[in-house]
């Protein structure tokens, strides 16, 4: 069996026929493109009859030679821009999947469980960890709130109940209360400025504004776990102080994902490469001309502007890897690894746990991921141990 991350099923069999790439509808830009495709073809089309009767008015082929290298160059540039993005996007979510790994296993083999309490904080922290990589995957699709599958069995009573009633009083430690906390001053829920949000996510570059994000929040959990550990004597400082270098290193990759949203391509390079590629696309058809030949005229205008138009379709899917499209990064598989990670940990017990205390992932969630986890909440979720 092949594992084929790029697949929304995961999994294709290693003998199943597969359609060959030049065959393949799903993933290509036809359907992006095509519009355009067909507007210059019928465009060219148009000239290449008027040139039959007006053979004066062709073009010399040479003179778009020049302008062929310069609009060659332009794409170059727009379509390595957008891969150096996809590039970095996967780059970043491996490096999140590794340091959550390798968080969810310290927490769980270095924190001592004195008491039933510091059993049921450890494991409400390992669950906070997953709970953190899948909010990166809803914040960066632009989708607010808790009220996901994936969500289930993750989140604490006391945190969803803090989302809920917003609040401004909630302790972060040494952070503080009112405005000066995560949670205070004017900010009216993560779903206030949603409308807003979807708004901006649809230009290539957006910047969240005025409130904090459900992944900061929820580093902010795990550092409250970290001054419970230290406060109760249940790790030493070095191992605290490790635990802090790793939430710090969840937090530079959020901050990675959300330069790569809010950095777009600059917009006088997009709107130059635009008007170079269709007024090349409008003057190609009166250079063809100059062949003679009416069907030769139409299908090389057709085969050109499917190329070029097709090129910075290209550009403009994968230069925001964090979405739906066929040409994203699969973040549901990564996010179901994590679970998966998660999963193993709470169906043992730690090497330094104090009782017994079964509390697992449902089987259904962890097999289908978050996404398929809508009615079949985990067998303890967080609330058994509580």
């Amino acid at each position: 069996m092949i594992i084929d991350t790029a697949n929304p099923s995961n999994v294709v069999s290693g003998f199943g026929f597969e359609w060959p790439d030049a065959l393949r509808l799903r993933g290509s830009v036809i359907r992006i493109s095509f519009i355009y495709v067909a507007a210059m073809t019928g465009y060219g089309v148009g000239i290449a009859f008027l040139i039959q009767h007006h053979k004066d008015l062709a073009i010399n082929m040479s003179v778009m030679s020049f302008v062929s290298l310069v609009l060659s160059l332009l794409l170059v540039f727009r379509t390595n821009s957008a891969y150096d993005r996809y590039w970095e996007g996967r780059k970043i979510w491996q490096d999140l999947k590794v340091t959550s790994r390798n968080l969810i296993r310290n927490l769980w083999c270095g924190v001592l469980e004195n008491s039933i309490e510091d059993s049921v904080q450890k494991r409400q922290a390992l669950k906070s960890v997953a709970a953190f990589v899948i909010s990166v995957k809803h914040y960066l699709r632009g989708e607010d709130g808790v009220d996901y599958a994936d969500y289930d069995g993750l989140l604490s009573p006391e945190f969803r109940l803090l989302l809920a009633t917003n609040n401004n009083a909630y302790n972060y430690g040494a952070i503080g209360a009112g405005n000066n906390s995560p949670m205070g001053g004017s900010r009216t829920g993560l779903a206030a400025t949603s409308a807003t949000f979807h708004a901006q996510r649809l230009t290539e570059g957006w910047e969240r504004q005025g409130e904090v994000p459900l992944p900061s929040l929820l580093l902010f959990e795990m550092q409250k776990f970290g001054e419970y550990i230290m406060d109760n004597k249940l790790c030493h400082v070095p191992f605290y102080a490790s635990m802090l270098a790793t939430i710090n290193t969840l937090s530079a990759s959020l901050g990675g994902c959300e330069r790569i949203l809010s950095t777009p391509i600059p917009l006088a390079y997009r709107i130059h490469l635009t008007h170079t590629l269709y007024l090349y696309l409008l003057v190609l058809p009166w250079s063809l001309g100059s062949m003679g030949s009416l069907w030769k005229t139409i299908v090389l205008q057709f085969i050109i502007s499917f190329m070029l138009i097709g090129i910075d379709s290209i550009s403009r899917e994968i230069q925001n890897p964090f979405g739906y499209d066929a040409n994203d990064l699969p973040l549901d598989a990564y996010c179901d690894n994590i679970l998966l990670e998660l999963n193993s940990a709470l169906s043992h017990n730690s090497p330094k746990a104090l009782v017994s205390n079964e509390d697992t992932l449902s089987n259904h969630n962890v097999a289908t991921g978050g996404g398929a986890a809508g009615d079949d909440k985990s067998a303890n979720g967080g609330d058994s141990t509580e």
